[in-house]
């Protein structure tokens, strides 16, 4: 068994005594592109929405009927999906860092860089824990190369670097955590970005070869 990431557990300590079941339930899906599989993927998404609107107001202390009641569905719906608030946590965690990066990618590194940093400045959620729970989001602010969500994002700007033979991931990623602790304007944003990518090398030949980034090196064992 793996062990259990520490993000997840600092910051998604439940207020209650948890249930016996505290993972979330699988997604039994009829067909690879069946109508059902579909429904249950639209019905996800719509928890994950109700989830952030819920964060949006009352930081990590969400209830699940307050999660259903924002998502519009039955409690019942709810609990197909996730058993515990700890798991509607850290799936809305793994969404947001995945709408993150699939929203920029591809794009020129300059924009897509700039645009992530805006985007974190601006995010509510974040917004509401640094007024909250300013603990949780200076936790959160500290990259960790075991937890998913910072391998997500350091795949994602290595991706992005990669594409414009540059490196500087490790770089890269500290610049963009800086935004969850303190917010930037855009103006103060392309000033320091214009900084950081002056700073960065370009990519040797050899770098292909090399391994991808101390948080792959971190995964293999002893």
């Amino acid at each position: 068994m793996s062990p259990r990431d520490p993000l997840f557990d600092t910051l998604f300590r439940p207020t209650t005594v948890a249930p016996a079941i505290a993972s979330a339930a699988p997604v039994r899906v009829a067909g690879t592109r069946s109508r059902a599989g579909n429904a249950m993927n639209r019905t996800r998404v719509a928890l994950l929405d109700g989830a952030l609107r819920s964060v949006e107001v009352n930081a990590t202390k969400i209830t699940m009927a307050q999660v259903a009641a924002a998502a519009g569905v039955a409690k019942a719906t709810l609990y197909n999906h996730f058993r515990t608030r700890e798991a509607v946590l850290s799936a809305l965690l793994a969404a947001e860092v995945a709408k993150l990066v699939d929203e920029f990618s591809g794009r020129p590194l300059a924009d897509a860089l700039g645009g992530a940093a805006n985007a974190i400045s601006r995010h509510p959620a974040l917004r509401t824990l640094a007024r909250i729970e300013p603990g949780t989001l200076a936790v959160l602010g500290c990259i960790d190369s075991s937890a998913e969500g910072w391998r997500s994002a350091h795949a994602g700007v290595a991706a992005l670097l990669g594409a414009e033979h540059r490196r500087g991931t490790d770089t890269v990623l500290r610049w963009l955590a800086s935004f969850l602790i303190t917010p930037g304007s855009p103006a103060s944003i392309a000033a320091d970005l214009a900084v950081v990518l002056g700073g960065l090398p370009a990519a040797s030949p050899g770098d292909a070869a090399q391994p991808a980034s101390p948080v792959s090196r971190a995964a293999q064992p002893a």
